[in-house]
């Protein structure tokens, strides 16, 4: 009886091994680089749609905000007083007189600088050479008498008539007319408000000093507003990645066919901001991600003749300009 002879089992040589580690090495270096460009790539598309959702919120706000500016109710600025009590009052945790966070022009600006123009906004706060940017206006809802708040500010108005700024605390104070005109009349409170837009350092104040921008914190300049919180400026975050500011306002020119013309803030006297009846903005906003395979080193043409120019330790990021035009259609309600 004939028996089949087993074989013998060969092997992989030392040198088949080596190939083929090499092989296989080559293979996933190869869908190692394909993977991280692919995921660098997502990251870079991510951060140009967060520029772009950033910007849209951004302009929203200041757009919002500046359509609101010089609404009182139904009643000319220069029929609105303080009551007394009102007229003494000191605005809390902050070095901004009340003439800033009170007052019946409805819009003002200041030109930016190499430091801060305003004193509620510390240096170490302020991005140099951005334009800072105040609202003030009425509403936009009454409020009835039983649901005022006696720390905050409101505006008691009657439409086509007189109003008086006061405080809360003192509506029980106030006269039972405080107009001119002794007959009925009807009146309503409005919450007054105040918003300061500026180009704040960093984007978080957490790990350094609380409350300011300083060398434990980061360096991304971020969209932020002051807003009259009770008789308080509060800080409030609007967008992170907001590099510049810049604004040129429009104002009615005097000749026999009148057009607007448009001036910086430095070139509007105090009385002249009333007549403001159009503002340009252009606002620089910047990417999340830092890519180092990408260098940005233009420059930038903003209204107002002001040039901007990244700096180099800036360059690695995206960004794009935006500008925009708004109507403080409150202005040229007559």
């Amino acid at each position: 009886m004939n028996y089949a002879r087993p074989r013998r089992q060969a092997g992989m040589t030392l040198i088949e091994v080596m190939v083929s580690i090499t092989v296989g090495l080559i293979l996933l270096s190869g869908v190692i680089s394909i993977f991280s460009s692919n995921k660098l790539a997502y990251r870079l598309q991510e951060s140009t749609n967060v520029l772009d959702e950033n910007a849209r919120y951004a302009l929203n706000q200041l757009q919002y905000h500046l359509r609101m500016g010089d609404h009182w109710g139904g009643v000319e600025p220069s029929r609105i007083r303080k009551d007394a009590t009102l007229a003494a009052l000191a605005i809390a945790s902050t070095t901004c007189t009340q003439s800033i966070a009170v007052s019946n022009v409805g819009f003002f600006a200041l030109e930016g600088a190499s430091s801060s123009p305003l004193s509620c906004i510390p240096n170490a706060d302020y991005q140099p050479n951005t334009d800072v940017l105040i609202v003030r206006y009425a509403g936009p809802d009454r409020t009835p008498s039983a649901s005022i708040v006696a720390g905050d500010v409101y505006l008691r108005t009657r439409v086509g008539a007189e109003a008086v700024l006061f405080k809360g605390s003192s509506l029980a104070s106030l006269p039972s007319t405080v107009y001119e005109t002794p007959e009925p009349v009807y009146e309503a409170n409005w919450h007054y408000m105040t918003v300061i837009y500026f180009i704040r350092k960093c984007a978080s104040q957490d790990l350094g000093t609380a409350g300011v921008c300083d060398a434990a914190d980061d360096t991304t300049p971020t969209l932020t507003r002051l807003v009259l919180s009770g008789t308080s400026l509060v800080q409030e975050d609007v967008v992170a990645g907001v590099e510049q500011l810049q604004a040129t306002f429009g104002k009615l020119s005097d000749a026999a066919v009148p057009k607007i013309q448009y001036y910086a803030a430095s070139a509007i006297s105090a009385t002249d901001w009333p007549s403001i009846v159009n503002v340009q903005v252009s606002m620089i906003v910047r990417g999340t991600e830092y890519d180092v395979t990408h260098t940005d080193g233009r420059s930038f043409k903003l209204y107002g003749g002001f040039d901007y120019t990244p700096v180099a330790a800036d360059r690695h990021y995206g960004r794009k300009q935006y500008n925009f035009s708004v109507q403080i259609r409150n202005t040229t309600r007559g």
